[in-house]
């Protein structure tokens, strides 16, 4: 678990939050707009996330151990590239990286790894390891934010690399010398890319996955979105940056009761039929963000927001080790988490349309909560395409 946390903790550098610390910097580098920013973060994460499958599918056949040291030596790689990029096209490749490795992989190596490892408790130690995600969110701003005022974003960003290759890659592999119960064994990498068109057929040919998916996207694609836009909205309502930055401890913090209560009932019960309900919170929260322009509506609708993504976080992963099984839950995790890293990069874009026409923060929630409201209603059918195994 130990070891798992840290992935999710250091998946922080390719994470939307620690990204958005830099974009000033990056607009001042390079004589960028906030939208030609916003353009290019796109642009990195569409690739990404198509990336993604082809790469995360080889949890499956490698050692864990193997796997992990090659998504942190690929995390330190992004960083140095991001610190050294000379102009746009050099960031765009340091962004792809680090939503590569850190969104991507180091998410993917924490749920894969902890769900195929725990199997009665799996609910609980999901929401055990993803502890790392919201001690990111408290740890690395501040810190970042006090880097680039100290010594400038292109240090910050190479110090954040050389911390990732000179301190979590060893501890990382030491926490897994010596376990007996080696969470993946070694596989037959010829047959690699069989397993992978076998696995993509069963995930493409599942309708419980063609229910599910459009709730899936629900969050991810709503609340990047937000995160995104967040001081455009705080403005428009009159809330202060000091706000803002408040706000995000009270995220953190229902993160925490999210992973830790949707565990339990995970164990109690099931992700499948949680899964179904995981959206209402948000949507709750989202609704007070449209409705009240109070300055306490901002952590009110974070809590609601925290909670979610906590009740997701443990609900996704477990969701699909129970319908699949674990033996191809890198394939499907990774087919998945292409999906939803695709709303990640839609979400800013639209909702960043919607805002440059004018539409106001209530006809953009209304809206929301009813397309979200209809992409919640396949879910509840699901529960009878389970697959059978």
């Amino acid at each position: 678990m130990a070891f798992a946390a840290l992935h999710a903790f250091y998946s922080s550098p390719g994470q939307t939050f620690c990204i958005g610390l830099f974009v000033a910097a990056f607009g001042e580098a390079f004589g960028m707009s906030p939208a030609s920013i916003g353009a290019l973060y796109l642009g990195a994460t569409l690739a990404s996330a198509g990336t993604l499958l082809f790469v995360g599918h080889w949890i499956d056949h490698m050692r864990l151990v193997h796997f992990s040291a090659a998504v942190i030596v690929g995390l330190s790689v992004a960083c140095f590239v991001t610190a050294a990029a000379p102009g746009p096209a050099g960031l765009f490749v340091g962004i792809y990286l680090l939503r590569l490795t850190g969104q991507g992989l180091m998410v993917h190596v924490e749920a894969t790894s902890t769900a195929r490892t725990f199997d009665r408790d799996r609910g609980r130690a999901l929401g055990i390891t993803a502890l790392g995600l919201p001690l990111g969110e408290v740890v690395f701003p501040p810190l970042v934010v006090a880097g680039i005022a100290a010594i400038g974003w292109r240090p910050t960003y190479a110090l954040i690399g050389a911390v990732a290759l000179l301190v979590l890659l060893p501890l990382t592999q030491w926490l897994l010398y010596g376990i007996t119960r080696s969470p993946r064994s070694e596989g037959a990498g010829n047959g690699a890319f069989k397993r992978l068109i076998v696995g993509l057929k069963m995930v493409v040919g599942s309708r419980y996955v063609w229910c599910v998916l459009p709730a899936m996207a629900i969050l991810p694609f709503y609340s990047t979105a937000i995160m995104f836009h967040i001081t455009n909205i705080a403005a428009i309502r009159g809330w202060s940056g000091g706000l803002v930055a408040a706000s995000f401890p009270v995220l953190a913090v229902a993160s925490v009761v999210g992973l830790f209560v949707s565990g339990y009932i995970i164990d109690r019960t099931s992700a499948r039929r949680l899964f179904v309900f995981h959206p209402i919170p948000f949507l709750c929260g989202f609704a007070v963000l449209g409705a009240v322009s109070a300055s306490w509506a901002l952590p009110v609708a974070f809590a609601l927001f925290g909670v979610t993504g906590g009740i997701a976080k443990t609900t996704f992963t477990a969701m699909w080790a129970e319908a699949f099984g674990v033996d191809m839950l890198g394939t499907v995790r990774s087919a998945v988490s292409m999906y939803m890293v695709l709303m990640t990069a839609l979400a800013p874009f639209v909702l960043g349309t919607a805002l440059a026409a004018g539409m106001s923060i209530g006809a953009i929630v209304a809206w929301g909560i009813a397309i979200a409201v209809v992409l919640m209603v396949p879910s509840g059918f699901a529960e009878r395409y389970v697959p059978a195994r």
